[in-house]
């Protein structure tokens, strides 16, 4: 007899998640001790709210503390591939992307950029602003589920590395063209992953840019006709074919113009017009209230993002 097993994604950038007495970026920015324990409840309610099985991760810098409190929310599981960088004691600049799932995680690993790429056009590859996470995950009844981890690289312009002249336009250039180097690595990367050992796939990500865009729409590009190639999805356009349902909301503001920055890629084992359907997309939930209605008591510590999970059902 056949039976149905639900299986929930979700996508969270914490914004700047950093246990005091350290401080993000500059000397200046410490969470008041208050302040973190705010922080720390509505992150948890958050989470709570999403119901979801698997997160990603994002702006992660204090890793203990991220995961304590994953735990308490009910995900045993965590992971991390990287440490944030420190630029002295107690300041640091770049945080990491992290994993937490109810189920277990038998593998993991950073996703690099693949040599034999560089030999084959004779160029070298730029390293990812943030290392993506691959994981394969062990869910009852439905067997392993590859599911990978990113925040790609931010539209903020990039600052020269040594005094001199600035180009706003330069700095911007060069960020677009990291973010499009890390969505072509991170889709191959995948690709051959998949042809390797085909398995339901999920990308949870802040992408810093809309999917309609000629530089993170890579990741949805189809790489050949047929065959057996990773065919990535929009878990949005999945929903919205099965369902009666509003305007796309926003991820993120800036000041008023809403733009969808966090995503839930799916494979075509998610499609049901693919030949490898074995589940579908059944819910579709976007936690933005923080963002369009905020309450300062309950929100004064909350992120500048919106969570987003991704309900599917498979038939197994």
């Amino acid at each position: 007899m056949n039976a149905t097993k639900t299986l929930t994604f979700a996508t969270a950038n914490l914004f700047n998640f950093l246990k005091p007495p350290d401080a993000f970026y500059e000397f200046s920015n410490i969470y008041e001790q208050q302040e973190w324990q705010a922080k720390c409840q509505w992150t948890k309610s958050q989470i709570t709210q999403l119901n979801a099985d698997i997160i990603g991760l994002q702006e992660v810098f204090s890793i203990e503390a991220t995961q304590q409190l994953l735990v308490e929310s009910g995900f045993p599981y965590f992971v991390t591939v990287d440490t944030p960088k420190s630029e002295s004691d107690y300041i640091y600049s770049r945080p990491v992307v992290a994993l937490a799932s109810k189920y277990p995680i038998i593998h993991a690993e950073a996703v690099k950029p693949l040599d034999e790429w560089a030999k084959a056009y004779q160029i070298e590859l730029p390293q990812f602003s943030r290392k993506p996470i691959h994981a394969v995950i062990k869910v009852p009844t439905i067997g392993e589920v590859s599911v990978y981890v990113c925040h790609l690289k931010s539209q903020r312009a990039t600052e020269p590395a040594m005094q001199g002249e600035t180009s706003q336009l330069l700095g911007q250039w060069l960020s677009s063209q990291l973010r499009g180097w890390e969505a072509v690595m991170l889709k191959l990367y995948m690709d051959k992953q998949y042809q390797k050992s085909p398995m339901p796939t999920a990308l949870l990500g802040d992408m810093n840019q809309p999917l309609t865009s000629d530089i993170t729409g890579l990741l949805t590009q189809q790489t050949d006709d047929e065959g057996e190639a990773l065919v990535l999805t929009d878990s949005w356009n999945a929903y919205k074919d099965s369902d009666t349902f509003p305007a796309r909301v926003a991820t993120h503001y800036h000041f008023s113009k809403g733009n969808v920055l966090d995503y839930v890629l799916l494979s075509q084992e998610f499609q049901p017009d693919s030949q490898r359907s074995i589940a579908e997309v059944i819910s579709y939930l976007v936690q933005d209230q923080h963002l369009i209605n905020p309450i300062y008591q309950k929100d004064k510590q909350a992120s500048d993002h919106a969570f987003v999970a991704v309900g599917t059902q498979f038939l197994v």
